[in-house]
């Protein structure tokens, strides 16, 4: 019997997309977060979650992306 929790959603170019747009956001947050802290134990943590968000952001099918970017540039 499947477990419903642990089944992988199917996402469209859009889910991706925002998924992509949330990440950056999230990376510029960090890297300012970053620049900010004195506290060395708190930016290696920092630094950290920065990492686990580039990785992320690298497993985004960029062709979706920049294909639902470009959709959305053009005028209706």
């Amino acid at each position: 019997m499947s477990n419903p929790a642990s089944e992988v959603p199917e996402l469209g170019p859009e889910d991706w997309f925002l998924i992509a747009h949330l990440l950056e956001i999230k990376q510029r947050d960090l890297l300012g977060e970053i620049r900010h802290t004195h506290k060395r134990a708190f930016r290696e943590a920092l630094h950290e979650r920065l990492d686990q968000v580039e990785r992320l952001l690298s497993r985004i099918p960029v062709p979706v992306t920049a294909s639902v970017s470009a959709d959305r540039a053009e005028p209706s």
